[in-house]
């Protein structure tokens, strides 16, 4: 469960060791059809140190020394060209020439890191490949039209819920806000938490989504040390992401312990000022009566609830 910025900077830093041995490889290759190449080096070395001193000791061999290099370097590539090579064949390598392949130009994240970690960035998600393909722009609203669902047009509740989703994905980092979808199976609240997902790994932000069985068995797993090596880093990083999806809530069986960690993990995550989507099947009333006062308080008060309809959307597809 490392960060984007962990990984992106071991990505480079793996660029750097590719680079690093690509140019051993043209060294030795160019040694070995150019026998006088490595002399020439060697000349050029010296010539360097005696320019340093040159320098330090303020002595007039400077220009001298300057004009000895030039030669040299230029023969350097009169001899690669002469031998097939281009003649900057035997110079450094870098992938990035803004940065030189450090990741910073100027103090600043260079734009080559930047890409790195966008690219890092949904690496913990948890999103299958599947979800990652639902997105806002592929939301279709037309699987709505000309259903009712007690009286109402459940077109209009959905465009209400998808945007409402939209702003929240926008602005959840800054307004803190937490969601709870509620609805019957098949109307698209995982649909919706995917497209939020990816919308916040298009701006940067780290995301983490879970069944809710999955995620208090990841739990009870780190308590207990039930095997699961990687169950404490997941542990700590439900707290720390800065977008929790806890999916298919009540689909758990509810425990004591079960009920207090997801307590815990709510809780602690609006004091911290991160924000949390839950989906679940059931309604705010069973809610109510499968967890504690105290979780279904912090629903009401710390959570915007949105409500799907309609029919199942996979038997609409199908007959699609």
């Amino acid at each position: 469960m490392e960060s984007a910025y962990v990984l992106a900077s071991r990505e480079l830093e793996e660029i750097r060791l590719a680079n690093k041995a690509e140019e051993s490889r043209r060294h030795m290759e160019v040694c070995e059809k150019i026998p006088q190449y490595p002399e020439i080096e060697t000349q050029l070395m010296k010539n360097g140190t005696r320019l340093l001193s040159c320098i330090l000791d303020r002595s007039n061999c400077f220009e001298d020394v300057k004009k000895s290099i030039k030669e040299l370097q230029k023969k350097k590539a009169e001899l690669l060209v002469a031998n097939g090579f281009s003649a900057d064949y035997t110079d450094e390598i870098y992938s990035c020439e803004s940065c030189r392949d450090t990741g910073f130009v100027e103090g600043s994240r260079c734009v080559c890191l930047k890409n790195l970690i966008a690219k890092n960035i949904g690496a913990n998600s948890n999103l299958t490949e599947f979800m990652r393909e639902q997105t806002f722009e592929k939301f279709d609203m037309s699987i709505f039209a000309n259903q009712t669902e007690n009286g109402g047009r459940v077109l209009k509740v959905m465009r209400v819920v998808c945007d409402t989703a939209v702003t929240f994905a926008e602005s959840f980092d800054t307004n803190h806000e937490n969601l709870l979808l509620l609805g019957n199976a098949g109307t698209g609240k995982t649909f919706v938490s995917s497209c939020i997902a990816n919308r916040a790994l298009e701006r940067g932000k780290t995301v983490y989504y879970q069944t809710a069985y999955r995620l208090f068995e990841t739990f009870e797993n780190a308590k207990f040390g039930k095997g699961d090596e990687e169950a404490p880093e997941i542990v700590k990083y439900v707290y720390d992401v800065d977008l929790l999806i806890i999916d298919d809530l009540g689909t758990e069986f509810v425990t004591q312990f079960t009920s207090a960690t997801l307590f815990d993990i709510i809780n602690s995550r609006i004091t911290a000022g991160k924000s949390t989507v839950i989906s679940t099947n059931l309604s705010f009333e069973t809610l109510s009566e499968m967890y504690s006062q105290r979780i279904t308080s912090r629903f009401l008060g710390e959570y915007k609830i949105l409500q799907t309809l309609g029919e199942d959307i996979r038997k609409i597809k199908r007959v699609r």
